[in-house]
């Protein structure tokens, strides 16, 4: 084994060797993904048969552990001042989705109403009209995860509808020119209501990281064995 090993070539030992572990790593943290959602869809699945929480219980907790949890409110819409987050898909036609700021008791809470559908021009912003009458919402609570490497392009001018490129509530609270309650609520969905409520909070499932995982591994393997199999031949043709 020791005369085997020694003759390797360094070179090519060493590439094969960075990528085997490189595979196995991106296997490993394929697992790590698929337990992170068994437990993302456990969550979700007790917040569905939790009791509908309010406005204040979710200030006064953890809001980690807040995520997802159904919650009801009753607030008044802006229908004048509210956002449009670009660049949403739904059976793959460009929309938007509808951030609208809730004047409630406990604050300024921003509900996203749903997508809506864009208009053939960029420069054209869809119709939409909003009950600015108090009223009762239920949806669950979101908190926005914001990209560094995605540049917000909307100005503070007092233009409204204002088009954002993500859910940022401090860049909102910017526009708005007022403190908003650091969470998001999906409203639920309406069949009476013309916005499209998908919400997809896993969008990959366990089952699908597991199968990746097996397949980084198989690929870490069977590198290894054609290594090993394309040096040992190597030898033997040296020694005849």
């Amino acid at each position: 084994m020791w005369t085997f090993l020694s003759r390797l070539p360094i070179a090519a030992t060493l590439v094969t060797f960075v990528c085997v572990v490189i595979m196995f790593a991106l296997g490993n943290w394929q697992l790590q993904r698929a337990e992170e959602k068994t437990q993302r869809l456990l969550t979700l699945d007790i917040a569905a048969k939790t009791a509908q929480i309010n406005l204040q219980q979710v200030l006064r907790s953890n809001l980690n552990e807040m995520l997802d949890m159904p919650i009801n409110f009753e607030g008044a819409a802006d229908a004048s001042r509210y956002f449009l987050l670009d660049n949403k898909i739904h059976k793959g036609r460009v929309g938007y989705q509808v951030l609208v700021p809730m004047q409630t008791k406990s604050g300024i809470v921003i509900a996203n109403f749903g997508w809506v559908a864009a208009t053939n021009s960029r420069s054209i912003l869809p119709n939409i009209q909003i009950n600015g009458e108090n009223a009762p919402y239920a949806g669950v609570v979101s908190l926005p995860l914001n990209n560094a490497m995605v540049k917000e392009t909307a100005l503070i001018d007092g233009q409204w509808p204002k088009v954002l490129q993500q859910t940022d509530l401090k860049v909102i609270q910017q526009h708005y020119n007022q403190d908003v309650l650091p969470f998001v609520v999906l409203l639920n969905p309406q069949e009476t209501s013309s916005y499209v409520r998908n919400w997809q909070p896993v969008v990959m499932a366990p089952e699908k990281h597991l199968a990746y995982a097996v397949q980084w591994f198989l690929l870490g393997f069977a590198a290894l064995v054609v290594f090993v199999i394309a040096q040992r031949n190597k030898l033997k043709r040296n020694k005849k």
